[in-house]
């Protein structure tokens, strides 16, 4: 399975960036865009391994609770 790289911008606003069949190199990817993004630029960068584009952007969109403070696992 692929690793997708997207930009999300609020609210949820995904855009494509690459994908890679590499971890390192998706990793090392990442981390890049990452020190050239500002908190002005106003989006963030993420690295998602999905077996489709389709999956990856869904997976990226869903809506997941808050983990309960003090909780150890």
């Amino acid at each position: 399975m692929p690793y997708y790289i997207y930009r999300i911008r609020p609210p949820k606003r995904l855009e494509y960036i690459d994908t890679f069949d590499d971890y390192r190199e998706a990793r090392s990817f990442t981390r890049a865009q990452r020190k050239e993004t500002t908190p002005e630029d106003g989006f963030t960068v993420r690295m998602i391994f999905a077996p489709s584009q389709d999956q990856a952007e869904r997976t990226l969109r869903e809506v997941r609770e808050a983990r309960p403070l003090g909780e150890d696992a």
